[in-house]
C-alpha cells in the first residue's frame, strides 16, 4: 500500500519520496538496459552472428572433447578467415589459416602467399585447428579464454592473443564456452 511504500522509502527524518518519481526512474532504466542490450547485439557485424550460429555448434563440441574453449576457435576463425569470407575459407574450407607444414599429408591449397591445408568441408577444419592447439598447447587446453589469451604466445605473431581476447569480449563469444570445462 501508499503508506507502507512511504515508510519504506522514507527513513526516519528523511523527506517524503515521491513514488511516481520512482516509477518514472525503473521505467527509464529499464528502458536504458534494453537500448544497451540492443546496441551490444548491433555492433555484431550480422556477417558474424550468421558465422557464429552457423559454425558454433562445431566448437562447442570440440570445447568438450579436446578443451580447447569455444569461444577462442570461434575468435580465431572470425580474425583467420573474415568470418568465412576469406578465399582461403572459401576455396579450402580453411578457417584457421593453418599451412602445409608439420608434415600435412592432406590435400593442399596453393596460393601466392603459399601452401594452405585443404579440408573436405569446415567441420574438418575445426576438427584440425582443435588437434593443432591441443598439440601446441597442451597445458592450456581445459582451461578457459583468458588462461589462452593470457599464456598462450607463439602462434599469430605479436599481439596475436590480445586480438583474439578482443574479438572474444566485443562479441560475447565466451557465451559460447561451457562453464564445467573449466
Amino acid at each position: 500500500d501508499k503508506e507502507t511504500n512511504a515508510i519504506f522509502f522514507r527513513g526516519e527524518g528523511s523527506q517524503h519520496f515521491d513514488t511516481n518519481k520512482l516509477r518514472i526512474m525503473i521505467k527509464i532504466l529499464l528502458l536504458c538496459s534494453c537500448v544497451a542490450g540492443l546496441v551490444a547485439h548491433m555492433s555484431i557485424p550480422d556477417k558474424y552472428i550468421v558465422y557464429i550460429k552457423k559454425h558454433g555448434h562445431k566448437a562447442q563440441m570440440l570445447h568438450v572433447t579436446h578443451g580447447v574453449p569455444a569461444s577462442i576457435q570461434l575468435a580465431q576463425a572470425i580474425y583467420e578467415s573474415a568470418a568465412g569470407g576469406s578465399n582461403i575459407a572459401k576455396q579450402a574450407n580453411n578457417h584457421f589459416g593453418i599451412r602445409c607444414g608439420d608434415g600435412w599429408e592432406g590435400e593442399r591449397y596453393e596460393s601466392e602467399s603459399g601452401c594452405w591445408r585443404k579440408y573436405m568441408n569446415v567441420g574438418h577444419s575445426y576438427l584440425d585447428h582443435a588437434n593443432y592447439l591441443a598439440k601446441y598447447y597442451p597445458d592450456a587446453c581445459g582451461k578457459d579464454w583468458q588462461h589462452w589469451v593470457k599464456y598462450c604466445k607463439g602462434y599469430g605473431g605479436p599481439g596475436y592473443w590480445e586480438k583474439i581476447g578482443k574479438i572474444i569480449r566485443n562479441y560475447q563469444l565466451d557465451d559460447y564456452d561451457f562453464d564445467y570445462i573449466r
